[in-house]
């Protein structure tokens, strides 16, 4: 069984209170803790001063390449035979299934990332859609004004014309 654990301090007191087992121990440790000059004086220690670090430039993160999916063609080794963009599956398979009818072993379709093309249109790109000639854009506006402005004199003839048959009160 274990004894009554004795108090630490008490223990400290005992420690400090004990005389040293090596006396030269305690000599050197005197040396090392007050150095004196040759006058006899003690002198300061000098601290040597952590070097300083310098900051490091912050570089600018790179953003990660763009990747595109694109249907790629296998062998049984998994060596790609032949890449399709990712609209063109059908066309993948078709070729994947002729290589296989041809008897150069197993060929099947699989997905593969690869990076973007350094000439394709950037995030938010717009699509490129065909724009009209200057001249035939405003030859429709013309054509469209000037129906617009033959369906109001339409409009207005009209309506004098009911303005005029309207029977006036006889009296």
């Amino acid at each position: 069984m274990a004894g009554k654990p004795l108090n630490r301090l008490e223990l400290r007191r005992q420690n400090d209170a004990a005389e040293p087992l090596d006396p030269m121990e305690v000599e050197a440790d005197d040396l090392l803790d007050e150095p004196e000059d040759d006058d006899g004086q003690e002198r300061k220690v000098k601290k040597k001063k952590a070097p300083v670090k310098k900051a490091k430039a912050a570089k600018p993160a790179k953003p990660a390449a763009r990747m595109r999916i694109v249907w790629t063609v296998m062998n049984d080794a998994f060596k790609p035979v032949g890449t399709f963009e990712y609209s063109q599956k059908e066309a993948a398979e078709a070729r994947a299934a002729e290589l296989t009818a041809k008897g150069k072993g197993p060929h099947f379709i699989q997905k593969t990332k690869e990076p973007m093309p350094d000439n394709a249109p950037g995030l938010g790109a717009q699509i490129p859609r065909p724009v009209l000639q200057p001249v035939e854009a405003a030859v429709k506006e013309a054509a469209a004004a000037v129906e617009d402005e033959e369906e109001l004199e339409d409009d207005e003839e009209e309506s004098e014309i009911e303005m005029d048959e309207e029977p006036e009160d006889e009296e």
